[in-house]
């Protein structure tokens, strides 16, 4: 049994996979193993692994089934003490295994210990922690809330709080996650001395503005709203799904000024259906994490920003532009 598990979930990242794993493997802590859950690739990733790898536990699905599935498939195949969901397109600093089980070995409480985020030369710090707004928006001042790309649970929290929301199939599974730990009574921190390197996705471009496209803003929007209904006492949500319905009604409105009635009904009217449509499985995920969470709403939100991190991203660079792709 090994004290931490590396799951690395892997779609078409063939071009990563070797400096990623390599510096795993040369880092200070070596008492753990690495599985990789490949989502059906089709650029050889899984050849590759298997030639190239063969300590490495690969567990090849045949589609894509989404970020937080595969997660959970790579969990049921783990032996660690520790879990560490870890992005593949990474370069691990030569201790940051050491440091994230230093973390968590000086403190029972912390439930997740994330890191500090490098840009993928290394030149620039992306983050430590990340901000959430009480709309479920990462945005905002610099107060930490939750760590993203390099996850590090305690396997018995990660088991207790119920492992990644297999509805979350790209983004918002790790603002997901974070929240039930903090509503668990368990801390989320971020280390600054565990360091990995990230070809992380910009959500700016070189012009200063916001970019997205629809399929991005649909599950943006999508899952917000069912973390959202998931994780706030009934309570908090009459006080603050009124307003986010507001704000969004809002940027409805600026998308049928600007003629993108596409926009509206590709992300906005999608969400809306989506949740329509999974609504009994949310209730019924809600009913658990509200029966068992030992943290009340008023602390959680004092971790929080407690505006609008929209409306405050649009007032620093405006209206997203909107491309292709997913």
């Amino acid at each position: 049994m090994s004290v931490g598990s590396v799951i690395i979930t892997n779609y078409n990242g063939k071009k990563y996979l070797a400096e990623c794993i390599d510096s795993l493997y040369r880092n200070s802590f070596n008492d753990f193993e690495i599985i990789i859950v490949d989502n059906g690739s089709g650029d050889g990733s899984v050849d590759f692994l298997r030639s190239n790898y063969s300590q490495v536990k690969v567990i090849a699905l045949d589609q894509n089934v989404g970020l937080a599935i595969a997660s959970n498939k790579g969990r049921k195949a783990a032996s660690g003490k520790y879990l560490f969901f870890y992005n593949n397109d990474t370069v691990a600093d030569v201790n940051l295994l050491l440091e994230l089980v230093k973390t968590m070995e000086a403190d029972d409480s912390i439930g997740i210990c994330g890191c500090k985020t490098l840009t993928y030369d290394g030149k620039r710090k992306t983050n430590c922690g990340v901000p959430l707004d009480i709309f479920g928006y990462p945005y905002g001042p610099d107060k930490s809330f939750y760590v993203d790309a390099a996850i590090f649970i305690r396997a018995q929290v990660f088991d207790e709080i119920g492992g990644f929301d297999s509805k979350l199939f790209l983004y918002c599974e790790d603002r997901d996650i974070c929240w039930r730990c903090w509503l668990y009574g368990y801390k989320v921190v971020a280390q600054d001395s565990a360091i990995f390197r990230h070809d992380s996705f910009c959500a700016v471009d070189e012009d200063g503005k916001l970019k997205t496209n629809i399929r991005k803003r649909f599950m943006g929007e999508a899952f917000t709203i069912r973390m959202l209904l998931k994780n706030y006492s009934i309570w908090a949500l009459m006080v603050i799904f009124p307003v986010y319905m507001v704000i969004n009604c809002a940027e409805i409105m600026v998308f049928l000024l600007k003629g993108r009635i596409d926009i509206v009904l590709g992300a906005y009217i999608k969400a809306y259906r989506w949740n329509f449509s999974n609504l009994l499985e949310t209730l019924k995920l809600r009913k658990k994490v509200q029966s068992e969470r030992r943290v009340s709403d008023i602390d959680i939100i004092k971790k929080m920003y407690l505006g609008s991190g929209k409306l405050k991203l649009f007032r620093e660079v405006g209206v997203p532009r909107f491309g292709k792709g997913s």
